[in-house]
């Protein structure tokens, strides 16, 4: 695909959207970036400047996007902006938790992709890009709101990559690896799960905790946007994308393994045996 128009990225004023944003205008592909607040908005033209691609700056929260609405030369939409809130147990996460989570990681993003299906539709052609998780992988504790949020958006895909084909509408779901970034800064690969605070849950907290500290080291977010722009612009390429070596591997299990074969694997090595593991 050449993107002959205006590629949007939401959450673009740190990590992964900051970086995507600067591949497109690296790239000469004029963006559209939105930030969530107005300081995050001088970050982006300062990575940005002299760049070939112009790059236009709106603060826009996607839970609350008011009279937001795309150009007439939209072609490529990445729908970026996400949160994930404290690492804790299901029955320890308070509903909050559960609402803010899913406001912004999937009700924010179908509120975004809505506003972009008509402008795409009536040009015939263009990419809605959805970033999931590499998460999604294996069924870890403590990231219940944020795996149930981002499974949410993954199946999404699904339907929307049969709706939209008619029109020439290209769905892509980007399911992150490990990955330098906002939103990882305080992450449980660097530390224990907020799960550690309760006793019944602190034995997996630690557990967890050593399995992470085998995980390699985690992908540049520069190296990670060249990756997500370029499953973009393949028309010939599979709707999921890994990022890294070790996600791009994960799909490939997650294609020809059983999701109970990954659940045993999960529970063995956190050593949880008896009628429930089973």
């Amino acid at each position: 695909m050449k993107i002959d128009g205006i590629a949007a990225v939401t959450g673009a004023g740190q990590g992964i959207g900051l970086a995507l944003t600067v591949e497109f205008a690296r790239r000469g592909i004029d963006v559209l970036a939105t930030v969530l607040e107005e300081p995050m908005e001088q970050t982006v033209r300062e990575h940005t400047a002299g760049l070939p691609g112009s790059v236009e700056t709106v603060v826009l929260d996607v839970t609350k996007p008011g009279d937001f609405a795309f150009p007439d030369e939209l072609r490529v939409v990445v729908n970026n902006a996400g949160i994930r809130l404290a690492y804790l147990p299901v029955e320890m996460a308070p509903e909050e938790h559960w609402r803010a989570t899913f406001d912004v990681n999937f009700f924010g993003l179908v509120e975004i992709t809505r506003r972009a299906i008509p402008v795409l539709r009536k040009a015939g052609t263009g990419v809605i890009c959805n970033i999931s998780s590499g998460s999604l992988f294996r069924p870890m504790p403590f990231l219940g709101a944020y795996r149930a949020s981002k499974a949410a958006v993954s199946n999404l895909c699904e339907s929307l990559r049969v709706e939209l084909a008619p029109f020439g509408i290209r769905v892509v779901d980007i399911m992150p690896g490990a990955t330098v970034s906002g939103i990882n800064e305080d992450s449980v690969l660097g530390r224990v799960a907020d799960a550690v605070r309760f006793p019944e849950y602190a034995p997996m907290a630690h557990r967890q905790r050593e399995l992470n500290s085998e995980i390699p080291p985690a992908t540049p977010a520069s190296e990670v946007a060249a990756t997500i722009v370029d499953a973009i612009l393949d028309d010939d390429g599979p709707m999921r994308y890994g990022t890294d070596a070790t996600s791009n591997a994960m799909l490939e299990i997650l294609r020809t393994t059983s999701e109970e074969q990954l659940a045993q694997e999960v529970l063995q090595r956190f050593n949880v045996t008896g009628p429930a593991a089973r």
